[in-house]
């Protein structure tokens, strides 16, 4: 059901953060959205709180409702007992760009393993390992989600925001992301991309560097293509060969630059309506945010870093909602702690990476959400 926020002298903005307010202290699990170069945000809430989906779970036999996948583990699903749409009242703004302080402790334990990596994928049979790793920060005394929500669609128009409170999880995760896993429209129209590559999207005066001025080294350009070649053999395994691809281009992000190849499918002119939920199961978790080969990537991301990914780097979005669904990576990630905000940020790393670069490319990931959650 969707229904338009009503009554009261409320401000648009005092009404979303009260429903959202409200929810959360009524044991309701609560996610909050808008889609790339969307006009409206809505809000879902799930009186029962929300569940965890069953093994063997179907995407197309899912009601309306969200979707929350962790990294490694099964999917939270809000049904939708209530979904609300608000218009986007903030502006579109330009977020200052300024150098991030490093922690010289984090810096010297990422690059550790980092450097680990590389020796790893000399070796093989690893080719590619996205390695993760946080930064903690006090959040600003008037923080609120539904205003930083509203900040983030304004300064990263191209990305899906979101925010997401489920009784089960500890805190808010908060995101804005660039990277869509799989996406289906009402026309039958199914989407998704590879997204790796990365580089700063500012010049060293802090003003915005076009797409088209973008160098890539030959290690930015591989590590793209191991994400593009992994949706390629996904497609092989369900026996597809009807697809456009486009790409790869360069994107841009608010501060990164990324290369970006994108996959579309007329699922209506193929009859192939479960095309969705089986290349969900085949991409998650995506090369993009894991590594190649998928198993043992995974299993040196466990043995290497320190801290629970949780939600980061799973997936996130609602799903079956006027005959759409949007579900992208968890990316430009943050959890909302109390008064701490716990930023997550990963990179690609092959026989070609420099610690130093890829611990540099953390920073600016992290910065994505910074420059607007901490001013």
């Amino acid at each position: 059901m969707r229904e338009p926020f009503d009554g009261g002298d409320y401000t648009p903005e005092m009404k979303q953060e009260l429903a959202w307010e409200e929810g959360i202290a009524k044991g309701a699990a609560v996610a909050a959205w808008r889609l790339p170069h969307g006009e409206e945000a809505f809000l879902l809430q799930d009186f029962s709180g929300g569940s965890i989906l069953d093994e063997g779970w179907n995407l197309a036999d899912l009601a309306a409702g969200f979707l929350a996948a962790p990294f490694i583990g099964l999917p939270y699903f809000l049904q939708a007992d209530s979904v609300t749409s608000f218009p986007l009242t903030a502006t579109e703004r330009v977020v200052h760009f300024v150098a991030p302080t490093e922690n010289t402790a984090k810096k010297a334990e990422f690059m550790s393993w980092v450097t680990k990596a590389i020796a790893a994928i000399k070796q093989g049979p690893l080719q590619k390992v996205v390695l993760s790793r946080t930064d903690e920060q006090d959040l600003p005394a008037d923080f609120k989600v539904m205003t930083a929500l509203e900040e983030l669609g304004a300064a990263y128009p191209n990305a899906f925001v979101c925010a997401l409170s489920i009784p089960a999880l500890s805190g808010v995760w908060m995101c804005a992301t660039p990277e869509i896993l799989v996406e289906q429209n009402a026309a039958g129209i199914f989407r998704t991309i590879s997204l790796a590559g990365t580089q700063s999207g500012v010049d060293a005066d802090g003003f915005a560097i076009s797409p088209s001025q973008a160098r890539w080294s030959q290690k930015e350009i591989e590590e793209q293509a191991f994400v593009s070649r992994y949706i390629i053999e996904c497609f092989k395994k369900i026996r597809l060969r009807e697809y456009t691809e486009i790409g790869p281009k360069t994107i841009s992000t608010g501060n990164l630059l990324h290369l970006k190849t994108e996959y579309i499918v007329d699922t209506k002119a193929m009859d192939f309506p479960q095309l969705p939920g089986l290349m969900l199961g085949l991409l998650h978790p995506t090369s993009a945010v894991c590594g190649t080969p998928k198993q043992e990537a995974v299993d040196f991301i466990s043995n290497t870093e320190s801290h629970d990914r949780s939600m980061y780097s799973g997936y996130v979005g609602p799903v079956n909602l006027g005959n759409a669904t949007h579900l992208f990576v968890n990316l430009r990630t943050v959890e909302i702690r109390g008064t701490k905000a716990v930023f997550y940020a990963g990179c690609g790393i092959t026989e070609d990476s420099d610690p130093a670069k890829e611990w540099q490319e953390t920073q600016m990931k992290c910065q994505t959400l910074q420059r607007v959650l901490m001013q």
